[in-house]
Formats: C-alpha cells, sequence, structure tokens
C-alpha cells in the first residue's frame, strides 16, 4: 500500500512537472508539490505564493503562504506558516514558524516555535523551544535553554544567558534585558 502511494504521488507530480509549468510561464508560481529537490513541479530557484507540500524535502527561492513537509527549505524570504520537521529559511521570515526544528538565518517577525530548537540570526516576537537561540531578539524566549548575544525582552525557562547585558549574563528560571 505503502509503494502504490509513493508511486501515485511520483506519477503526479512527474504529470504537473510537465503540465503545470506550460500553463504559468511567470516568475512566482502558485503551487509546489515535492517528493525531494529536485523532483518537485517547479525547480527550487522559484518563487511560490500560495501553497507549498514537500513529502520529504522541497526547497524553494521564496515562500509566501502555508509551508507543509518533512523538511522546509528556503533560501530567500518567507513570509506565513511554516510548518514540518525541519524548517529552514535562509533569508528573513515573518508569520508563524513551527515544528521540531526552526531556524531562520535572517530577521524573525512573528512567532518561532520547536521541539527541540529554535534558532534566529535576529528576531522580534515569541521564540518557545526546548532551546531557543538568537543573536538579537526583541520580545519573548521560553524554554529550557535560552540563549541570546543581545535582548530586549524576558528569557523564562531553566537556563537563562543572555551574552551582552542583561540582570546577570546567566540566570535560572528568567532574566531579563531592556538595555537596547
Amino acid at each position: 500500500a505503502l509503494m502504490k502511494l509513493v508511486l501515485a504521488i511520483l506519477v503526479t507530480v512527474a504529470i504537473l512537472g510537465a503540465v503545470v509549468p506550460a500553463v504559468y510561464a511567470q516568475e512566482t508560481k502558485p503551487i509546489n508539490l515535492a517528493l525531494f529537490d529536485p523532483v518537485q513541479i517547479f525547480k527550487n530557484d522559484v518563487a511560490i505564493k500560495g501553497f507549498r507540500f514537500n513529502l520529504i524535502y522541497g526547497k524553494s527561492a521564496a515562500m509566501t503562504g502555508l509551508d507543509i513537509g518533512l523538511v522546509n527549505w528556503v533560501t530567500g524570504e518567507t513570509k506565513g506558516i511554516q510548518w514540518g520537521l525541519i524548517n529552514n529559511t535562509m533569508g528573513n521570515f515573518t508569520g508563524w514558524q513551527t515544528g521540531p526544528v526552526g531556524i531562520t538565518g535572517g530577521h524573525m517577525l512573528g512567532i518561532q516555535t520547536g521541539w527541540l530548537a529554535s534558532i534566529n540570526g535576529s528576531g522580534k516576537g515569541l521564540q518557545w523551544s526546548a532551546v531557543t537561540i538568537s543573536d538579537d531578539f526583541i520580545g519573548l524566549q521560553l524554554g529550557i535553554v535560552n540563549y541570546a548575544v543581545e535582548l530586549h525582552g524576558i528569557q523564562i525557562g531553566l537556563l537563562n544567558i543572555i551574552k551582552n547585558g542583561g540582570m546577570l549574563p546567566f540566570f535560572p528560571i528568567f532574566n531579563f534585558s531592556f538595555d537596547k
């Protein structure tokens, strides 16, 4: 039964990959389906505005809308909801990123939740995970271990670290800094 499902998905992706690109001859596409990159309807240098489903691993240049899958990878900017086991936006992220691991290489604006880790270059909003990491964060970090190089906000967790500033560089239960 699983083999039939995988075969049906492969055939669907192959057919859509042949038909849909001819219908939509534009830079931004409304939908993308991926088994794994490069077995996806549109190549990984295309931006998606709408819906993307990644059965195993999908990669796009940018994503606006709903991004669902095991591994969701965006080389540019994401706006919307990214929901998967591993979410990685190399550019800026606006919206809600959730799953065991969430990574934003640029600036995260919104909510970043992860069962294991939530990591961003800089952020504003809520970061909630077992481990939260940010170079520069404004808002609330909730986790077992919270780490920020710079923080303008509050950390609540077992181990709270603010490298520059803060009530103390390290403090259990909570820490805060409003120095920025």
